[in-house]
């Protein structure tokens, strides 16, 4: 037996005589004290009597049950008629969360009174309700299944105030009264406001016994039928002896069978959430006075046997939720169909804190046996209190001051340094979040200081991730990964953070949250990010594997074994540099996962494999309580600890909240935990949270639930956990709002961002280029990849054909031919600029040509379609044949020739090409000798001097200084050095210039569409006409201008500037998405 078992066999061995009254202290110390001046004047009005008030309170909660219900009936289309509606004049909008809870309420009664219905019996049945309210049930019956109810009486009861209001509304209501064949005289009318055959509404205090069973046998006879007693959260207000009186009561009747629906405490009255519940039924003035004697279904279970039920079966909603006997996985699937939802733990525990009991007087089996499993090991019997010895958490322990902590749950946390973490994103008060707390120890300033990008959209349910490798400054960089804003708006975007800056990365193929995340290391020695599974925008669980490379952006991996199931907000982690552990999760129909996975990376196949390998503990206890829901892991010196989220059984024990993993054994060991409450903070609530190693324990921030319709709950501070049980609180300092938060000094004046994630960490403070990720096309589809980045790549080794030892000057005018006429740019100086055209286009031969570049004239040749040189855009393997077959486009670029538009021989001498950008994506192919490019991102257009409707520039960037001054200090160059060979990638609209560093340059340049519409109409010889959308848009420009005419300038001018303003305000968010 393991130790977790063992702990669990002990649940509720004791539960002291005044646990009622120390959680009424603990509930009322969560209430908002409320300091209310007293009249000193006027009389005194007259006290009712406690008991008045109290009835006055029970009823009240048939009010806000009954509004719920209704609202389930609308929102999850309930076939028509809608019989709830007539009994609510005020209809309210509720939250998912109470949807669910009441419809998992609602469907549990509905089941057990169907099944009783259905029963073949020659005995006339009574359906028996006790503490009705304006519950509905009897009508929606007798509405959609009035096949079953032949033959059967549904009996309500409640106060007789409440009970003459409802029977008259029956009354009234057309569509409830033609229910009822025909409404009778009682011979009680006082207690017995309507009277038919198929329904009767009895007015009587549940607590006399005696009168309810001098009415009930006045009015039936309760000797000859088969009776289904139903109490649905009602006995319960009801003092104990008095309630225990009614079931008793109740098992005197005959064939009878009593339906039982009320609040538990399955892990004890001190769980954050049971509290909760406890505080808000105080508030109301209506206590639940069952719950703490009767705190389990096994106690319950026992209560009824003990008062001559022969056969009880009892379990927690939510272990009626998990069987697919009781409720179908189709019908959980069903559910999301009606609206999204995404508050899986909040309905956990809401599910886990409500007993759905049934039980029968005779010595048969109950007639609606739920087959209670032996493996069915929650919160029935397994659970251990949270603090079983009854000691209340009062203050014991100062709190540091802090300032004002920021409430947030399902954020997430990373590490920047190792003595510095940051907690990002999350849910808050009353929305998501976009901000960041900083945590340093003590009052120390910390690296980074919070700031985010304004393109970083608020959300939830990401995961953010600390990558393994430490720079040189002691900082680590991060990664953070999709999440959600709404359940229906998953995020696909990615950042990277590093050297105190983030950079939005390639997005994920698909959007995605609640996905597990972990980092591992390939076989190069590069650390990377792995994810899985998770949940999309429509609701579909995910079963992907994808991986992040900062120079391969995200790539599938496959997973050959189908036995592992989609799933969503499970636990992952590293073991090893490829290797990790998968626990827990949910599946698609709402049922967590009781599994255990071992996976590995196999980076050496094409694309990498992942295998797994399924592991099961001891126990069934130990294999669901470890597989859980919404946990985090997080990874200590020697071992990992899996920490809160929610289990298979429901609610998590004290004891069982925080295990430690053992990564060789995998033995599992639960912290014990020396719990206890800070300057009257309570305990924390593990759902929602973070947790990290810090060093010295494991730190754990934020987390809190909504706790059904009882009010909120959110943990508050930092709580450390040592390996030993302690917990300290407090112990990390939360830094100062991040607009007060200085800078760390000194900061690298000029930090940029490559395709390489290389940075410029130097005090320089010009503005050197920072040089283009240069790479090989190891797998297939990585040019794709490459183009869809849209950011310059020297791709290396590919093999471009015998061009590049052949292609000496002498071969190439031997081959073309020396007197081959062409067209060549006739420089005055090495500096071309085509705007100031200093340079004429000669034609001459070949051979002349190419002697004087080689003699070192500025000449420069860009091959032309020798068929219709002004009208065709050229095409090397036609226009210079003699020489095609010598270059070889490799098949890595298959892209290439897919989406060809030209191909262009290049050979200059010592010239520089202009800085211009081509509409068209295109390879350039270097031959022979070597190249120096400079490259600039579409985002510097401003600062490059390019006239509007033209594509090149004014500027030589080659030019001494050129970049240090002026606006191209201002932009963000690369540089790229082509030796033969080479194969640099230019994305559309990356302007960029060319000057060759030795030698003749001899080049191919193929251009190629990224793009199916949207190209400029007609000819586009160069493949750099600008897109039509753009050539329309600035004549509509001037048409825009011209209609100001005769307005006086200031006014133009004004309004001028408003639509310049709404049009960048449109291209701010075309880049944000």
């Amino acid at each position: 037996m393991s130790h977790l078992d063992a702990q669990a066999e002990s649940a509720y061995a004791s539960i002291p005589s005044d646990v009622e009254e120390q959680t009424r202290t603990i509930a009322t110390s969560l209430e908002p004290k409320l300091h209310v001046k007293k009249s000193t004047s006027g009389s005194k009005k007259p006290k009712r009597h406690r008991k008045a008030r109290a009835d006055e309170s029970i009823m009240g909660t048939n009010d806000a049950s009954i509004v719920s219900k209704r609202d389930v009936e609308k929102c999850y289309e309930y076939p028509f008629p809608h019989v709830y509606r007539n009994f609510v004049k005020k209809p309210k909008r509720r939250t998912p969360l109470i949807h669910r809870g009441y419809w998992l309420r609602m469907y549990a009664i509905e089941k057990v009174v169907k099944r009783f219905l259905s029963e073949t019996s020659e005995k006339r049945k009574i359906v028996l309700n006790l503490g009705c309210g304006y519950d509905a049930l009897p009508f929606q019956l007798l509405a959609k299944e009035n096949e079953i109810c032949r033959n059967t009486t549904f009996v309500d009861v409640d106060y007789p105030s409440l009970v003459a209001t409802k029977a008259a509304i029956i009354k009234e209501r057309d569509e409830l009264r033609d229910l009822l064949d025909k409404i009778m005289d009682s011979k009680n009318s006082e207690a017995v406001p309507l009277c038919s055959e198929q329904y009767v509404a009895i007015g009587c205090d549940l607590s006399k016994v005696d009168r309810l069973d001098q009415v009930l046998r006045a009015e039936l006879p309760l000797e000859k039928c088969k009776i289904l007693v139903v109490a649905e959260v009602s006995i319960t207000y009801m003092d104990l002896t008095a309630a225990d009186a009614i079931i008793s009561y109740a098992a005197s009747l005959g064939d009878v069978r009593f339906c039982l629906l009320e609040q538990i405490l399955p892990v004890g009255p001190y769980h954050p959430f049971a509290a909760q519940m406890q505080g808000h039924f105080e508030k109301l003035n209506t206590p639940l006075k069952s719950i703490h004697k009767y705190p389990s279904p096994k106690h319950q279970a026992q209560r009824f046997k003990e008062r001559n039920w022969s056969s009880v079966s009892s379990r927690s909603l939510w272990g009626l939720w998990c069987d697919s006997r009781f409720i179908s996985a189709r019908k959980r699937s069903s559910l999301h169909a009606f609206e999204p939802f995404d508050e899986w733990e909040a309905f956990v525990l809401f599910a886990s804190h409500y007993v759905l009991l049934v039980a029968s007087n005779t010595a048969k089996a109950t007639a609606i046996d739920y087959h209670t499993e032996a493996t069915y090991l929650g919160s029935d019997d397994t659970t251990k209190d949270y603090n079983p010895d009854g000691v209340p958490f009062m203050p014991d322990t100062h709190m540091p001051h802090q300032p004002k902590e920021t409430i947030r749950t399902h954020g997430a946390l990373y590490k920047g340094r190792r003595d510095e973490f940051y907690h990002y994103g999350g849910f808050g008060e009353m929305k998501r979040l976009d901000t960041t707390d900083v945590y340093t120890p003590k009052h120390t300033t910390p690296y980074y200081d919070g700031r985010l990008p304004s393109a970083m959209e608020p959300r939830m349910c990401h995961t953010a991730m600390t990558l393994p490798y430490r720079n040189q400054d002691g900082t680590y960089d991060c990664f953070i990964v999709g999440g959600r804003a709404s359940p229906e708006h998953a995020l696909a975007d990615c950042w990277l953070y590093r050297d105190f800056n983030w950079h939005q990365v390639e997005s994920l193929p698909q959007g995605r949250y609640r996905h597990s995340a972990t980092t591992i290391v390939d076989e190069d020695g590069d650390q990377v990010v792995l994810i899985y599974g998770g949940r999309s925008s429509d609701g579909t669980i995910l079963n992907s594997w994808l991986y992040w490379h900062d120079k391969l952006g995200w790539t599938e991996i496959l997973c050959e074994d189908n036995s592992l199931m989609p799933r969503f907000g499970a636990s992952m982690i590293s073991t090893g540099r490829d290797t990790g552990i998968l626990l827990g999760g949910m599946s698609e129909d709402g049922v967590i996962i009781p599994e255990f996975w071992k996976w590995e990376i196999d980076f050496k196949l094409e694309p990498p494999r992942v295998k797994v390998d399924s592991h099961f503990f001891n126990s069934a206890f130990l294999q669901q309580t470890v597989c859980r829901f919404g946990a985090s892991i997080s990874s200590g010196p020697e071992s990992f600890f899996v920490v809160g989220g929610v289990a298979h059984y429901g609610c998590l024990p004290l004891a069982s909240e925080v295990l430690e993993l053992l990564p060789d054994s995998l033995d599992v060991q639960p912290l014990d935990l020396q719990m206890q409450t800070f300057s009257g903070v309570p305990v924390p609530l593990l759902i929602g949270h973070s947790s990290v190693w810090d060093g010295d324990g494991l730190a754990i921030v934020g987390g809190g639930v909504v706790c059904f319709s009882f009010g909120s709950f959110f943990n508050i501070g930092v709580w450390r956990l040592s390996q030993d049980g302690r917990i300290e609180y407090n112990p990390w300092y939360l830094c100062l709002e991040k607009d007060q938060i200085p800078r760390p000094e000194p900061l690298p004046k000029r930090i940029k961002l490559t395709i390489n994630n290389r940075y410029d960490d130097s005090d320089d403070p010009g503005n050197a280029p920072m040089p283009a990720s240069r790479e090989r096309l190891s797998r297939p589809g990585r040019f794709e990849r490459i183009v869809n980045k849209s950011e310059p790549v020297v791709i290396e080794g590919l093999g471009i054909g015998p061009c590049t030892t052949r292609w000496t000057t002498e071969y190439l005018k031997r081959q073309i031919g020396p007197e081959r006429q062409v067209t060549i740019h006739q420089a005055e100086s090495r500096d071309m600029n085509f705007q100031k055209k200093n340079f004429t286009y000669v034609t001459k031969s070949f051979g002349n040509f190419i002697d004087e570049i080689s003699a070192g004239q500025p000449q420069y040749l860009r091959s032309l379609s020798i068929a219709e040189p002004a009208g065709s855009p050229a095409n090397f393997a036609v226009d210079y044949p003699h020489v095609a077959d010598d270059f070889k486009l490799p098949s890595e670029l298959q892209m290439v020739t897919q989406s060809f538009h030209s191909s262009v021989l290049r050979i200059a001498g010592p010239v520089i090409m202009w800085l211009h950008y081509d509409v068209m994506a295109n390879v350039l192919c270097q031959v022979r000798g070597m190249k120096r490019l400079l490259l600039f991102p579409p985002s510097d257009i401003s600062n490059l001097q390019i006239p509007f409707g033209e594509s090149s520039s004014l500027t030589n960037v080659f030019a001494a200084d050129a970049l240090r001054i002026g606006s191209l200090a201002k932009t963000h160059p690369l540089e790229a050095v082509l030796q033969p060979g080479d194969v640099l990638f230019i994305p559309p609209l990356w302007a960029h210039s060319a000057c060759p560093t030795e030698g003749v340059s001899v080049a191919v340049n193929i251009f190629f569409k990224t793009v199916g519409v949207g190209y400029a109409a007609g000819r586009d010889v160069y493949g750099n006409r600008d897109v039509q959308a753009y050539e329309d848009g600035r004549r509509d420009i001037e048409k825009v201008s011209k209609r100001f005419t005769g307005i006086p300038s200031g006014m133009s001018k004004f309004y001028l500037e408003r639509l310049a303003a709404e049009l960048l305000g449109k291209a701010a968010k075309l880049g944000a998405s």
